[in-house]
């Protein structure tokens, strides 16, 4: 699991770490990252926190998925590590 809380100055060279086996999870200001293009070729899921989205006003589609905290939870504890 990858978790991005904020846009990086590293972001292509992280994002291309990212393989099938991957999930992804986009929190706070990184949810902006839903309307730059940049991960919609991602070969793995896309999550992202819809509280956190809701807030900045960002409208959540494919192929991103939206959960709420305890699916969130769910999807950290699931994880076998995070990055």
């Amino acid at each position: 699991m990858r978790l991005f809380d904020l846009p990086h100055n590293r972001l292509a060279e992280i994002l291309s770490l990212a393989s099938a086996e991957d999930k992804v999870l986009l929190r706070q200001e990184a949810v902006y990252l839903m309307t730059s293009g940049l991960l919609n070729q991602l070969p793995c899921t896309v999550y992202c926190l819809a509280t956190d989205a809701a807030v900045r006003g960002i409208p959540i589609s494919e192929p991103f998925i939206a959960l709420n905290d305890s699916q969130w939870l769910d999807l950290v504890l699931q994880a076998k590590q995070q990055l």
